[in-house]
């Protein structure tokens, strides 16, 4: 993608004026670089599965980042060997943010090996350019003079073995496929979470999140279009192509400013409801599901094997415990337990365990347990892989942290 030039702008004031905006763009770029990074290392420590949409916001922003730093800021005439090494990430933004969006409806952390499939065209890109990579460093550096005087040529000469208009109208239609694929599974399974008449979808990390997305892809593709428009027209269009330009770059930048202003919500472990957290915790019989209610036999059969499961075996017990684990265990597949596990309980798979280890937890206490161990041995021995899940979780089942829990508990205080 190339954005507007400084040439195309109004010469007589261009140069304060275009170097503000230059040095506003990398600024916002290189926070967004950063903020990801960030959001990325803390996920894989906390063990959450938004590294994915910090691997898909690193892309984007570093993406930009080199675009505004080599071709507008001339940095490119140093090291023009390093000319189109990024444009192959572009390709996995999309995947990342719709792994984003599977992973948290379908409760899972991890990928999987045919989730490589998705890497595909990023591989085939690099391959197409080979071409490209192999130019000598005297015919790149011309052609990077070329593009730093013009940095929309980008799009006309540094070419493949298929034309770089060709590869990013591709591209683009590539993204907005992901991007209308998640909206859907969105709509299918939380249709909760992208109606905008829903107070609670406006403050939910994953409604916002793909708010953002959407912009971004939005101004991207707008801009693209647009610019195709120009070409092959040969009208100029530099009002269209700098509000597109801003509509990208806000995206991210908004983006990145949220990520960082929310970590407690996009750090923790748990997907957040839509709806409001019950004011007591029931018991754990309380949550037996209504076999009534389903009349399919072999629903019914599965819902005996996950009563059993969760009430006589108590496997929530087992740290790290994978709704593909618990799905084979009940024997049936992962996407049907969800479907099932939400129509009954109305909770999520993440949410139903760990309502399930926070009673026992809660059983726990009230046995004496902290007389002689620590609140970092009941959040293991209750099924929880760190403190803080365990902390994020049980407030969020009793409105009070453990801790505050056992001393009212002890005082004779009303916990309910």
């Amino acid at each position: 993608m190339a954005f507007i030039s400084c040439t195309e702008l109004d010469k007589g004031g261009r140069s304060i004026s275009m170097e503000v905006s230059l040095l506003l763009f990398i600024n916002i770029l290189f926070l967004a670089t950063v903020n990801a990074i960030v959001l990325i290392v803390i996920s894989y420590r906390m063990g959450t599965r938004t590294y994915l949409l910090g691997w898909s916001l690193l892309f984007y922003s570093l993406f930009f980042l080199v675009y505004f730093l080599w071709f507008h800021a001339g940095w490119i005439l140093r090291f023009p060997h390093f000319m189109r090494t990024v444009n192959p990430l572009m390709f996995l933004t999309a995947p990342f943010f719709y792994f984003y969006i599977r992973n948290s409806l379908f409760d899972r952390n991890s990928l999987v090996l045919k989730d490589t499939v998705h890497f595909i065209p990023a591989v085939l890109h690099v391959l197409d350019l080979m071409p490209f990579y192999l130019l000598s460093h005297e015919r790149k550096l011309e052609l990077a003079k070329m593009f730093v005087a013009d940095p929309k040529t980008l799009n006309l000469y540094a070419d493949g073995f298929v034309p770089t208009y060709a590869v990013d109208s591709f591209r683009i239609l590539l993204m907005s496929a992901y991007l209308a694929y998640s909206l859907w599974l969105m709509y299918r399974y939380q249709p909760n979470w992208i109606n905008p008449l829903n107070r609670e979808a406006l403050r939910h990390p994953l409604s916002i999140a793909t708010f953002l997305f959407v912009l971004i892809t939005f101004g991207y593709f707008s801009y693209h279009t647009f610019w195709i428009i120009e070409a092959l027209a040969g009208f100029q269009l530099p009002g269209l192509l700098s509000f597109f330009t801003w509509v990208t770059l806000m995206g991210i930048a908004f983006l990145s400013i949220y990520l960082h202003l929310n970590p407690e919500k996009l750090y923790g472990l748990e997907r957040n409801q839509m709806a409001d957290p019950p004011d007591t915790l029931p018991d754990s019989t309380d949550l037996k599901l209504d076999e009534k209610a389903t009349p399919d036999a072999q629903s019914k059969g599965t819902i005996r094997r996950i009563n059993d499961l969760l009430v006589q075996k108590q496997v929530f017990l087992q740290q790290d415990l994978k709704v593909g684990d618990f799905a084979a265990m009940a024997g049936v597949n992962s996407r049907d337990l969800s479907i099932l596990i939400q129509n009954e309980f109305h909770k999520g798979f993440r949410e139903l365990i760990n309502h399930y280890r926070v009673a026992y937890a809660i059983d726990k206490l009230e046995e004496g347990y902290l007389d002689s161990r620590t609140l970092d041995a009941l959040s293991r021995d209750s099924g929880f892989n760190s403190r803080v899940t365990f902390f994020n979780a049980f407030k969020k089942e009793m409105g009070v942290s453990p801790s505050e829990y056992w001393s009212h508990y002890q005082s004779g205080e009303n916990n309910s």
